[in-house]
């Protein structure tokens, strides 16, 4: 019978039903289904033509062109890949139609389902069978991938023909799979959302709202229910509504995205996309009116299918006080943990190359950790999966640090006495910072062995402590990567001569929170401190070091132990003091490099030996450049040069 449905491809946007149908005639013992259980089979019959008649004819349409022009070898493999899938009793037969790869994909879930349903499984076993056939399929595709790449046959165009291949079935996959499990764990979803807002005056704001969705077997009506809650401890003004209403706008839109993202939490296929949620709105929180906000959701869904519980809290405010504003952040959604924390200054001003100069070094960090995270540097410890799942949440984080940096544009523009002292110190030192280095030709500067990702100079952004982390729950192993970057800056005055100190640093670490012992850790920083007479630049220093240490390690069975493959520790200076004094341009450069690896020698008689390999380099130079007549010649300006140039390297050493 099977075979028969298979057999032609008219058969196609019917075969679901027919299946359906099919068992439905097969003797069937009534303890076996409950309620719920028929209902989901039922579920089958009426959603089957939703697949098949409209999606199906547009895979049909769109493989035609992408599969004449792929490459023969991809389609060959794929399609031994994916016929493996079938058992003997359910592989189709053809004719004279060959199925396109996509058709011989669903067909290994239709058939699947159907061998369930002529065994009377019941809904939860059917769903399981589901499940499987979706994990087969995306095998067949990984398995593909592989046999091609050993055979060094998967070039960019086979990559993008597989790629768009597994998308489309995944995408006709969709609804079929949220109708059927819609059906059956409806009752299970539940949607709450808690908001508490605090005003200047010490005004409370509370809001409640939880919703819920259940089936009635009886009727088969869905019942929705719905709950909301509104507390105000204090009375509010129109300026406090006014400010609130910008809030709840902004965690309004957030909690739309959570909500529709948890929708889709049913289906393993598909990875929760919440590259739409964004922080934005708190770079508009009325600091005049409001003094911060917490806000919670929480999704309850599909329990029996093991997706859980996702949460999302999140708490932001401003201390007048001591003019700092904090961000906390934390989400949980099935294996992904993502945590990040922002201390930021409410002092600041607008720096567009620094803050593009941070993202970007926030990127590469992610990016070192991610691939240094494996053996093989084309694949994390995280998984594809994971892989998204922790960009999507490190893009919010990077939008959360772009929005309260710009908070803090804004706050310093409303207080005009910070404004005053920022316009007079940091702004006005890093434009002469500026100015010599990129335009002063005696300028040597620092050495490019390790570039410098921070950007040389000094930062007018609001001084910062960021911390990103992301978690994946993968059983036996728990990957964990953990990205900080902060900036601090000191003022200083001390006679004539006044300057500042700033150091950035960022660090990008990676491990298995203790489940096995390797590890990576970079950590790169770079301080410049400046001192400034009579509005000039008299002396700047600068440094530049980057470390890292890494570990890797392999599992022994024969001992039942991780043994060292390889440790590499790196460190990289750079060191520039200039002092510029009676137009006298004196440059000190000092670099140095050392590294130490060693690696497991994997000869077989050798196997406990290690291969270590050393460098190091070290280099300095001094400049002098100006009119050394006059202090040779001239005792007096000579003097005057000693005692000016030992005040500035008094002051800098101070700082």
């Amino acid at each position: 019978m099977v075979n028969n449905i298979f057999g032609s491809q008219a058969n196609l946007s019917t075969m679901l039903t027919q299946s359906v149908n099919n068992a439905n005639q097969t003797p069937a013992t009534p303890s076996l289904h409950n309620s719920g259980d028929l209902q989901a089979i039922n579920d089958l019959q009426t959603n089957a033509p939703k697949i098949t008649d409209e999606l199906l004819s547009q895979l049909n349409n769109e493989t035609i062109d992408e599969a004449l022009a792929s490459n023969q070898k991809v389609e060959d493999v794929l399609q031994q890949q994916l016929t493996s899938l079938f058992t003997i009793s359910s592989t189709p037969s053809t004719l004279n139609y060959k199925l396109s790869n996509e058709e011989l994909a669903l067909r290994t879930v239709i058939s699947s389902q159907h061998e369930g349903l002529l065994k009377n499984e019941n809904s939860t076993q059917l769903i399981e069978r589901l499940n499987t056939s979706v994990k087969n399929i995306q095998g067949a595709y990984a398995n593909t991938s592989d046999i091609l790449s050993s055979l060094g046959q998967l070039g960019h165009e086979q990559k993008t023909f597989l790629a768009s291949s597994q998308q489309r079935v995944e995408r006709t996959l969709n609804p079929y799979m949220e109708s059927l499990n819609r059906k059956k764990y409806e009752d299970d979803d539940n949607n709450l959302f808690e908001l508490s807002v605090k005003t200047k005056e010490g005004d409370v704001i509370n809001i409640t709202f939880n919703s819920s969705q259940g089936y009635d077997e009886e009727t088969g009506e869905a019942i929705d229910g719905f709950g909301i809650s509104y507390e105000v401890n204090g009375d509010l003004s129109e300026a406090e509504h006014k400010a609130l209403s910008q809030v709840l706008s902004g965690v309004g839109e957030m909690a739309d995205e959570f909500f529709k993202v948890s929708e889709n939490s049913f289906n393993p296929i598909l990875v929760p996309n919440q590259t739409d949620m964004s922080l934005y709105f708190l770079a508009g929180f009325n600091s005049e009116q409001l003094v911060g906000f917490n806000v919670s959701f929480s999704t309850t869904q599909n329990d029996a299918l093991d997706t859980g519980e996702n949460t999302l809290d999140l708490s932001y405010s401003i201390d007048e006080a001591s003019n700092q504003q904090a961000l906390v952040f934390k989400a949980e959604s099935g294996q992904n943990d993502i945590d990040f924390a922002l201390d930021m200054s409410t002092i600041g001003a607008k720096d567009t190359q620094q803050m593009q100069q941070y993202l970007a070094s926030l990127d590469q960090s992610l990016e070192d950790s991610r691939v240094n995270s494996a053996e093989d540097s084309k694949d994390s410890a995280f998984g594809r999966k994971g892989d998204e799942a922790m960009q999507q949440g490190f893009a919010l984080f990077k939008g959360a640090f772009a929005s309260m940096s710009s908070a803090a544009e804004r706050y310093s523009n409303l207080e005009s006495l910070a404004e005053q002292q920022f316009n007079d110190g940091r702004a006005m030192v890093a434009d002469l910072v500026d100015n010599m280095v990129t335009n002063d030709p005696r300028y040597q500067g620092l050495g490019d062995k390790a570039p410098n990702t921070l950007g040389a100079g000094v930062s007018k952004l609001a001084d910062f402590d960021a911390t990103f982390s992301y978690a994946l729950d993968s059983g036996d192993y728990q990957p964990k990567s953990t990205i900080e970057l902060s900036q601090a800056t000191e003022q200083t005055q001390l006679g004539e001569l006044s300057g500042l100190t700033q150091s950035k640093n960022v660090n990008s670490h990676f491990d298995y929170q203790y489940s096995r012992p390797d590890y990576y850790n970079k950590a790169e920083s770079y301080n410049v401190g400046t001192a400034v007479k009579n509005k000039e630049l008299v002396g700047l220093d600068q440094s530049h070091e980057v470390d890292v240490d890494t570990k890797m390690y392999g599992f022994n069975p024969q001992t039942n132990q991780f043994e060292l493959q390889m440790a590499m520790q790196e460190q990289t200076v750079s060191k520039s003091d200039i002092r510029l004094i009676d137009d006298i341009w004196l440059e000190e450069n000092e670099n140095s490099y050392s590294m130490h690896k060693k690696e497991r020698d994997e000869s077989d008689d050798k196997q406990d030996d290690f291969i270590e390999t050393n460098r190091h380099s070290h280099t300095k130079l001094v400049t002098l450049i100006g009119d050394l007549d006059k202090l040779a010649e001239n005792k007096n300006v000579r003097r005057e040069y000693l005692t000016n140039l030992s005040q500035v390297n008094f002051f800098m050493d101070k700082k």
